[in-house]
């Protein structure tokens, strides 16, 4: 089952108006200028400017002093309620910190299919495995090693072979593809396309 889920930065439009979205704190407002209402807004709402938007859906209200982000506190609740498609927005620029925190999630939660996006770019992990990835919407794209890997691209500009990619190893960031990409990994990494 899949879902969306609107971070506290606005990203414009949410990319999928055919599924159900989770609000996140600030989000809230952006979904509903959308005209989307959001099956419930989860978060401490510090950031949310406009509180009377709060009597238009069903929220659940954390303590702003938690162990949990609000964007892992909605992640957990989606997959309490069966979701394993999981697309997030509005959760990257601003402060770093928060971001790096929910590329963590993304490490945490393997199992469950995250995208994120913003407007120019979309991350994902993806488990150790052969794919074949559709490139003709984003110009680059870039890999990072969760653990050691050997990766093999093709199909691409700058094309490996059975390479050990290390997880500190820049070497995979701003390739590009035309088409699709052919990519095999021995073990999770981190996808990054950008437009």
């Amino acid at each position: 089952m899949k879902i969306g889920m609107y971070g506290g930065i606005d990203n414009g439009r949410v990319r999928d108006r055919t599924i159900d979205y989770i609000a996140i704190d600030q989000g809230l407002s952006f979904l509903l200028r959308e005209g989307i209402k959001p099956i419930v807004a989860i978060g401490d709402f510090d950031s949310l400017e406009e509180t009377s938007l709060l009597e238009k859906v069903d929220v659940l209200r954390y303590n702003p002093v938690k162990d949990d982000t609000d964007t892992a506190i909605a992640l957990k609740w989606a997959i309490e309620h069966g979701y394993d498609e999981i697309e997030i927005t509005g959760v990257m620029q601003g402060r770093m910190d928060h971001f790096l925190g929910v590329l963590c999630l993304l490490e945490q939660y393997r199992d469950i299919h995250i995208t994120i996006y913003d407007q120019k770019n979309c991350i994902t992990l993806l488990k150790a495995g052969e794919y074949e990835i559709d490139c003709q919407h984003y110009h680059y794209f870039s890999i990072f090693a969760i653990d050691d890997t050997r990766l093999t691209l093709r199909k691409c500009v700058y094309e490996l072979e059975n390479y050990l990619l290390k997880r500190h190893d820049p070497l995979c960031v701003s390739n590009q593809c035309e088409s699709m990409l052919y990519l095999h990994t021995t073990a999770d990494i981190f996808f990054i396309q950008a437009s």
